[in-house]
């Protein structure tokens, strides 16, 4: 490994600079990973664009993987040479929560990427407690795509999802996506309502049993089904500012459940109270992964990323090298641009 590595840090300004740096050597318990591809994330870009607080200096990046290139003291669950997928999670590791798996909702939860280094350099050092094995055929592109899955492979498990049942997705962006690829994976019948034409294009690679454009032909068929009462499973994955929750709300059968995966940028947005009780609706909250049932929602989200690789590889639709961080930022905010997820390569050469 070099002395000197390059990295992508926030400045005070939320813009991105490319700076050299010292390469650190990796503490007791902890491993040096070589980045070999990185997501640019929804969360990234709430920063990008000022919707949460600056983190000034901090190196951004929470969907990784790459080849593990040091161990530190202490370390036995991987080996130099290992290719792993970081899940971004940091935690106390001996409070209630983290010692029955729920680490997700420990209060000193963190994030990589967010509160220390992530993963938007040629190296980076993370806890070994993080570090997943990839299995067979899943390489670093498709294992960076395993944080965004694993979130609603948490999900869908809180929701107790069943083969039989249907559905119902709000939003097709890479959460909407990956939770397609959740409900395949748990064989329900799966209807996604997708507003771009290359989303909707993605939602059906994916195996997609309806695809509803956000049109009044597509108005049309949510009537359709909010009469027929068929969507056991209610999902929102947009989250922002919007009035999403509370459409997905009224989707739902009697008795059906509404799962929260979509991260909202206001701390009020809008439901049925009466709706909810008349008809009793679950109201679900879901946030990231966690290993609650004893196996982590990482591990399931690396099996179904090796089970769907050829599909879902298409996700990933742009790629740049850190030196193009601030045009790989743009592209995922440009709905122009057809993005679905950007990675960052930091071994790709121009």
């Amino acid at each position: 490994m070099p002395n000197k590595i390059k990295s992508v840090r926030w400045t005070e300004e939320r813009s991105l600079s490319v700076v050299e740096g010292d390469a650190l050597d990796p503490g007791p318990n902890e491993l040096q990973i070589q980045v070999a591809s990185v997501g640019v994330c929804g969360s990234d870009l709430h920063f990008f664009r000022g919707d949460f607080p600056p983190r000034p200096g901090i190196v951004p990046g929470h969907e990784l993987a790459g080849i593990v290139s040091a161990v530190g003291s202490g370390v036995r669950r991987v080996s130099e040479g290992d290719l792993v997928a970081v899940e971004p999670l940091l935690r106390c590791g001996h409070c209630r929560f983290c010692l029955s798996g729920d680490y997700h909702v420990c209060s000193e939860r963190g994030l990589i990427g967010e509160n220390r280094d992530g993963g938007m350099s040629e190296y980076v050092n993370v806890p070994a407690i993080t570090a997943f094995k990839t299995p067979q055929g899943v390489d670093a592109e498709l294992g960076a795509l395993a944080e965004p899955l694993a979130c609603s492979v948490h999900g869908f498990a809180k929701a107790k999802v069943k083969s039989h049942e249907t559905v119902f997705i709000l939003g097709a962006g890479s959460i909407g996506l990956t939770a397609l690829l959740a409900a395949k994976a748990c064989g329900a019948r799966a209807i996604i309502l997708a507003r771009h034409p290359h989303q909707q294009e993605a939602a059906r690679r994916l195996g997609a049993d309806e695809v509803i454009a956000d049109n009044e032909a597509g108005e049309s068929r949510l009537s359709e089904l909010r009469k027929s009462q068929a969507i056991d499973v209610a999902v929102e994955t947009v989250g922002g500012k919007g009035d999403t929750l509370l459409k997905a709300q009224l989707m739902l059968r009697p008795k059906g459940r509404l799962l929260l995966i979509g991260v909202f940028s206001i701390p009020n947005v809008s439901v049925n109270p009466l709706h909810l009780a008349l008809r009793e609706v679950e109201l679900i909250g879901s946030m990231t992964y966690a290993a609650s049932d004893g196996r982590a929602d990482y591990e399931i989200a690396l099996n179904v990323l090796s089970d769907y690789a050829e599909v879902a590889r298409t996700l990933v639709t742009h790629r740049f090298q850190l030196d193009d961080v601030q045009q790989a930022f743009e592209t995922a905010l440009d709905k122009s641009s057809e993005s679905i997820k950007v990675h960052l390569n930091p071994a790709l050469q121009a």
